[in-house]
């Protein structure tokens, strides 16, 4: 008869305060495996919100093999994103990166208790607030006839080449390209700015991530910008609000601007 293997391994979703547990008690979620419950357990004012694994099905080894086979990441990445945002609508929640999985409990406990301090003052900074993001995307073809159209510097620069031999035209044409060129990217950053500084009004923080390459976005446009926002809940009808304004006065400009949320505080929370 072949042995069944008793020895485990712990998935960590995130980490929550205790005593918000206490005043409403988690409600039963599966685990990312599909064969052992969520549970927690709890270390000072934290609690972790964790499930077992078999060690063999979750090695390390085995890890890195189930990495290549897409369907199986697409589904354990949407259930561990899921359990979060289930989290996060009930308490305060430091959401942990997908496939933290720790060797013992007691290896679990340990780090939590070096870094307690941290965690509780985490808890304080994200209680009642979420995470939203915002992509900006830029048509440069549109906004570089935008600048060749009301720009009187570049108007005056072509009066001037067209005035000059085809020989130096040709030179002076390339530099005014390289001008050009400098303007759309000032303009596409001053923009971008803008549009930040405006929405930092109505967020607790906010942060600019690094942009997508157009392979991993699979879009023609470039990313231009790639903020973080992290907002009360209260006011996320007012920031949504200023969200859709700021989009509406981009129409037919060049830049698309996509925002999504709420998302657990993935960026704020990072430990």
């Amino acid at each position: 008869m072949e042995a069944i293997s008793t020895e485990q391994l712990f998935y960590l979703y995130g980490l929550i305060p205790a005593k918000e547990v206490e005043e409403r008690p988690l409600d039963a979620i599966q685990g990312i495996d599909d064969k052992h419950e969520i549970y927690t357990r709890q270390l000072g004012e934290v609690l972790a919100v964790m499930c077992r694994l078999d060690a063999e099905e979750y090695s390390e080894a085995a890890i890195e093999e189930k990495m290549n086979d897409m369907e199986w990441l697409k589904t354990k990445a949407y259930h561990h994103h899921e359990t979060l945002a289930t989290l996060h609508e009930s308490y305060t929640l430091v959401p942990l990166k997908f496939c933290t999985i720790y060797k013992s409990e007691e290896n679990l406990a340990l780090t939590i208790e070096q870094q307690e301090s941290k965690i509780t003052s985490l808890f304080a900074e994200l209680a009642h607030k979420e995470e939203w993001n915002l992509k900006i995307y830029c048509e440069d073809e549109k906004i570089k006839e935008e600048i060749m159209n009301h720009s009187p510097a570049i108007k005056e620069r072509e009066e001037e080449i067209a005035a000059l031999s085809p020989g130096r035209q040709f030179f002076e044409k390339k530099k005014l390209k390289n001008l050009i060129d400098q303007e759309t990217t000032e303009a596409k950053r001053k923009s971008c700015d803008i549009i930040h500084e405006q929405l930092g009004h109505h967020c607790s923080d906010s942060a600019v991530k690094k942009n997508w390459s157009q392979e991993m976005t699979g879009r023609k446009q470039d990313m231009n910008w790639n903020g973080v926002y992290l907002i009360p809940k209260e006011k996320r009808e007012e920031f949504i609000q200023e969200l859709q304004r700021l989009k509406e006065s981009h129409t037919d400009t060049g830049f698309t601007m996509e925002y999504t949320g709420p998302w657990p505080c993935y960026y704020f929370a990072n430990l």
